[in-house]
């Protein structure tokens, strides 16, 4: 059993094996109170050991298995998970959110490459989005995707944008009702009624707040220049 301090949350982790402490070093705290507790059962663990199309192992999984009851519990602390990724360029964060296959992870490394010094990337694959006050954040987590890029921080949410590919690059602004039929495909839905009431509520407050675009985009440098130009602009 751990404690770790992530989107500003303290989470005691009640693991059986050590993989997860070692993933979350970078987390961990030594405050007593917590705000939510999360474990992974042996049937829960089974299960995704069988969900899972690579081998892997227990440990692993359970740490998928304990993020995933984490994430179910965000959102009455107004915050939730979003499958995507996110980067900070001058403490702003910009996250970006697309089908398999299309090329997110990429469209992030060139980013980084366009905007090294001033920029850092946030979490690869599965960040927090947490509302504090009025603002929106995106958090980093320890569960960052094959690549393993992120850092725990929390910087303030500038424009979501989802990719597709194409020959040329193009953006535009998308309203609320784009947005939602997009977005709820990256989104890992509550199960407890408290929770889904949070859950919509939060996600109005994110889609009148945040605005979004569609980027269509090849993977050459100029993409990330042609969305940072596009989006930087953003009223908050």
């Amino acid at each position: 059993m751990f404690k770790i301090k992530m989107a500003g949350l303290t989470i005691q982790i009640n693991n059986r094996y050590p993989f997860i402490r070692q993933l979350c070093e970078d987390y961990i705290t030594d405050e007593e109170a917590f705000d939510i507790t999360a474990s992974a059962s042996d049937e829960e663990i089974l299960a995704q050991i069988a969900a899972d199309n690579d081998p892997t192992t227990p440990d692993y999984c359970e740490s998928l298995c304990i993020y995933r009851n984490i994430c179910l519990q965000l959102p009455v602390h107004d915050a939730f998970l979003i499958h995507s990724a996110g980067i900070a360029v001058d403490n702003e964060a910009y996250l970006f959110l697309a089908k398999s296959g299309v090329g997110k992870s990429t469209h992030v490394r060139l980013w980084a490459e366009a905007f090294y010094d001033r920029s850092h990337i946030i979490n690869g694959d599965k960040p927090i989005l947490r509302k504090i006050g009025k603002r929106w954040f995106v958090c980093g987590t320890p569960w960052q995707g094959k690549e393993n890029w992120g850092s725990n921080t929390r910087v303030p949410l500038k424009a979501i944008c989802f990719l597709e590919r194409s020959e040329k690059n193009h953006i535009r602004s998308i309203e609320a009702d784009q947005v939602a039929e997009r977005i709820f495909h990256q989104l890992l839905m509550p199960k407890e009624e408290a929770q889904i009431s949070a859950f919509f509520l939060l996600l109005e407050d994110l889609l009148k707040k945040i605005p979004a675009y569609l980027m269509q985009c090849n993977q050459e440098k100029e993409a990330a220049l042609v969305a940072y130009e596009g989006m930087r602009q953003s009223p908050q």
